[in-house]
């Protein structure tokens, strides 16, 4: 089971870091995220500068968490609850036919759409049943000591991580032809 949880530790790891790099890779970047938020939240409109923030720094905590063996069981929590609630903001947008990029990895990004919803539901799955294993774990979790099953489990989740974080892109390609010739699928 331990090789399941670092496999879990590096994926979710690396979509919070690219998450937040995305975010804060320039002014552009972040000022996109915030109207988003707005846009995603109408809750928020005004109030988005402190809640981002506060988003920011908690996706920072979720990648230092599962990066240190020690509060490994925090991040897996903490993650779970960020993708609770960025499946909820997500879920609501659709039922509100919101046609807003979400900016989860900064840029532009294509509108909410389910598979959007249906990302954070996995990553939410993958969150739950990490924190799940951990609780019932005892002991070191480190696959260090074995390094070929750590190079195995560090690349499921280096590759997940790519899939997850280019899932419009992967969507875009794997689209019917004609959808991609108009710009349909691309929004």
């Amino acid at each position: 089971m331990n090789h399941l949880i670092d496999t879990g530790r590096i994926f979710l790891g690396l979509v919070f870091l690219c998450s937040v790099v995305g975010k804060i890779r320039g002014a552009a970047a972040y000022t996109g995220f915030r109207v988003a938020m707005a846009r995603l939240v109408p809750a928020l409109r005004g109030r988005t500068g402190p809640v981002a923030v506060l988003v920011v720094g908690a996706e920072t905590a979720v990648v230092g968490a599962l990066a240190v063996p020690a509060t490994v069981t925090a991040g897996f929590a903490l993650a779970a609850v960020l993708l609770a609630a960025f499946t909820a903001v997500l879920a609501g947008a659709l039922r509100r036919d919101e046609t807003v990029a979400c900016h989860c990895f900064g840029g532009g990004g294509q509108p909410v759409a389910l598979r959007h919803v249906l990302r954070n539901v996995g990553l939410l799955c993958v969150a739950s049943a990490g924190l799940v294993a951990r609780l019932m774990t005892t002991g070191d979790t480190a696959a260090a000591s074995r390094p070929a099953v750590f190079l195995f489990t560090a690349g499921a989740g280096v590759f997940l991580a790519l899939v997850t974080v280019a899932l419009d892109e992967l969507a875009y390609l794997l689209s019917r032809p004609e959808a991609r010739s108009t710009g349909r699928a691309r929004g």
